[in-house]
């Protein structure tokens, strides 16, 4: 991938994530030059942080971000791009943080032939109104296996209703199995939330979900689509035609306390 493109990916998360936050009630985002702070309020480490997408950001305007994000008591992150991460390990050992996996941040510069890369065993897939977030929310916990009411804070109708923003169920004889967020912002779509609880894995659910999606995305005006992977949806989203720009370090709080 072209450095130009990683650029483009590591400007895109960062919009983005200040995008949704504007619409998440108890949330809160605040910028230093290269970097951004986003409070979300639901304990969740990955959901409060901060984010470094540029060498220009000062190891000072990190830290105060930081002591922001630490004064919730909120569990919290810190995440960089690689050329950045090595100026932060002090900062990140320094408060305690310890390195968990790689982030790999994705791109598919041609999202065209996405359809036919996505299973054929598809599910219905319909596109949910603001009212019906909590189904998304239900379906995305038990995608992630985590607690329904941390999903219910955060993906409230006024999420679903942000500009921009569609998300999607995919039933199976009337039995929800899939779901996913696109985000669409200028000439990108951004890929979240994509989750099939286990037992509807290794069917193609989340692919078809996650095509739909982009699909949307470039009807809306986006020409390439981005996304965050787990290890868990590496390889659906590389079967997609989803290349690696850059692999971000990420550092978790430990001594957070959730709430």
């Amino acid at each position: 991938m072209g450095r130009d493109v990683a650029e483009a990916a590591a400007a895109a998360l960062v919009e983005s994530w200040q995008h949704l936050e504007a619409a998440m009630p108890d949330g809160w985002a605040r910028a230093e030059p290269g970097a951004v702070a986003v409070v979300t309020g639901v304990g969740i480490p990955t959901l409060n942080g901060v984010w470094v997408a540029s060498p220009a950001a000062r190891a000072g305007g990190v830290a105060d971000l930081l002591d922001q994000v630490a004064a919730t008591g909120l569990p919290h992150c810190l995440q960089a791009r690689p050329g950045v991460a090595g100026q932060l390990q002090d900062q990140a050992t320094a408060r305690g943080m310890e390195p968990e996996e790689h982030i790999p941040l994705m791109v598919l510069e041609d999202p065209r032939d996405i359809a036919t890369n996505a299973a054929t065993d598809a599910p219905l897939i319909r596109e949910l109104q603001p009212a019906e977030a909590p189904e998304h929310a239900r379906l995305a916990a038990a995608g992630f296996e985590a607690p329904a009411e941390l999903f219910l804070q955060l993906m409230r109708p006024s999420v679903l209703a942000a500009p921009g923003v569609r998300c999607y169920l995919g039933e199976v004889d009337g039995e929800p199995v899939t779901t996913a967020v696109g985000l669409t912002l200028g000439s990108c779509v951004g890929i979240f939330n994509v989750a099939t609880p286990p037992a509807y894995r290794r069917r193609g659910y989340g692919a078809a979900v996650t095509a739909r999606a982009v699909a949307d995305g470039v009807a809306a005006g986006a020409n390439w689509a981005w996304l965050q992977s787990s290890g868990a949806g590496y390889h659906v989203y590389n079967r997609l035609g989803f290349r690696t720009t850059e692999d971000w370090q990420c550092w978790l709080s430990t001594d957070a306390r959730p709430g």
